[in-house]
């Protein structure tokens, strides 16, 4: 079925992704963990959700496998809880997709996606060849707050005004953790609604940043930050209210992690879409950086590889792996609040240190996800001496500007990424191959 992805699964609620699919993955996923394991589940705001973790709960439940049931968190306190708990573990969301979709992320017990393993879950869901047993339903309620200590300690108390835009995603159930730790929180959209407040995509970019930016200006807070309905993903707003470009904040974080690292070789990863002066950013702060896939699963995997120490996205996935290896728009924020609180400078003056050329990131809709993985094919063929990055491939225009096409591995999208030596430049970059993306699609029936 298409609705099994790179590193999750994601279909339309009520179309290809059902109750009874739920069930039949539950039942699926079981089986591949062979019964008898206790996986937790969570699930984000979506109007569908509920009835989706039922289905899958009781698919697992089938299979003797026991569920632990974590209720509506953020993702990242369902991986935590999985890590911290060394079991497997599920998270029913379609993250920044728009509210008709939904859909389910797996996770093993060392706090990284299913990967390969999805192929697998997707071939015994194919041949209904399911387990039979008797598992049960385990009482959890102390999810969040043993979250919110395990960061506490990490991290220490620390202070600060911050705005903080949930998006009427599942992070709003995470606000006690920022009063906790000791943030004051402006909190925006922070009661969970089935529309999603009738935003039609969880992407926290555009349009859907301009509550936080007249926010932080209005409250002469610190910094904002914008999350996704899951909040795995955090997007910043500076003090004037400027959105912050997710290259220039892996800077940020880099800087502060490379200059306090006491031991070890200080290994990076970026992805292939992040600025390309990363690399030089991060040695002349003493580490290495190590270009990636774009894709929080993948980078998850090569973080526990490498014995990375931080990775970063340009969709503002942050990974801090000094602490665990998964992507967390939580602790994105608080750590940001940390560098502040430690540093004792705004967020003004540690962007104003980071000297980057420009990059835009687009997404285009190919209708399908056969058109788009066929248009990315072709135009792959127009460009023989571009790199391959294994979903798409990356044109090099000269020693600073590129282009990065790709699949996109959650939509039937195709994304354009591109860096240009100013802000006019990088706008004729984008025009141009946009243009060249949508001729092809067009033509492609």
């Amino acid at each position: 079925m298409d609705i099994f992805k790179a590193y999750d699964i994601r279909g339309i609620y009520g179309k290809n992704l059902t109750d009874d699919i739920a069930l039949e993955i539950g039942k699926s996923l079981g089986t591949f963990l062979g019964g008898n394991k206790d996986v937790c589940i969570g699930f984000d705001t979506r109007s569908s959700s509920p009835n989706l973790f039922n289905s899958l709960a009781s698919g697992l439940i089938s299979t003797g496998c026991n569920v632990i049931p974590l209720g509506m968190v953020p993702n990242p306190v369902s991986y935590f809880f999985a890590w911290k708990n060394k079991m497997y573990g599920c998270y029913v969301t379609a993250s920044h997709n728009p509210a008709k979709w939904n859909g389910i992320k797996i996770f093993k017990p060392n706090g990284v996606s299913f990967i390969e393993e999805t192929k697998s879950i997707e071939n015994i869901f194919n041949s209904k060849n399911f387990l039979s047993g008797e598992g049960k339903l385990k009482e959890e309620r102390g999810a969040i707050k043993n979250y919110t200590n395990f960061l506490k300690n990490k991290l220490g108390k620390l202070k600060g005004k911050i705005v903080v835009d949930f998006l009427g995603g599942a992070g709003l159930t995470a606000s006690e953790t920022f009063k906790k730790i000791g943030l004051d929180i402006i909190p925006l959209h922070d009661k969970p609604d089935a529309s999603l407040y009738g935003f039609h995509k969880l992407e926290p970019l555009g349009s859907l940043l301009n509550s936080a930016r007249r926010t932080v200006k209005k409250e002469k807070a610190d910094f904002g930050v914008v999350f996704d309905c899951d909040a795995d993903r955090s997007i910043f707003i500076d003090p004037s209210g400027t959105y912050l470009n997710p290259s220039v904040m892996n800077a940020v974080f880099i800087e502060f992690i490379l200059e306090r690292k006491k031991t070890g070789e200080g290994k990076v990863i970026s992805t292939y879409d992040c600025a390309s002066e990363l690399e030089k950013f991060t040695k002349d702060h003493g580490g290495s950086l190590i270009w990636w896939r774009v894709g929080h699963g993948f980078i998850e995997q090569k973080c526990l590889e490498e014995k990375a120490l931080f990775a970063g996205e340009q969709s503002s996935h942050f990974f801090f792996n000094e602490i665990y290896p998964f992507s967390d728009g939580i602790l994105s924020t608080l750590y940001l609040a940390k560098i502040l609180n430690e540093t004792g400078k705004s967020l003004d003056e540690l962007v104003n240190r980071v000297k980057l050329h420009p990059v835009e990131k687009v997404y285009i809709d190919a209708e399908t996800d056969k058109k788009k993985d066929k248009a990315v094919e072709e135009l792959k063929k127009d460009f023989p001496n571009s790199t391959d990055v294994m979903d798409g491939f990356k044109i090099k225009l000269n020693d600073i500007e590129w282009v990065l096409i790709r699949s996109s591995q959650t939509l039937p999208e195709i994304n354009l990424c591109a860096e240009g030596k100013s802000e006019k430049r990088l706008k004729e970059i984008v025009q141009k191959y946009s243009n060249l993306i949508n001729r092809k699609l067009r033509r492609i029936k």
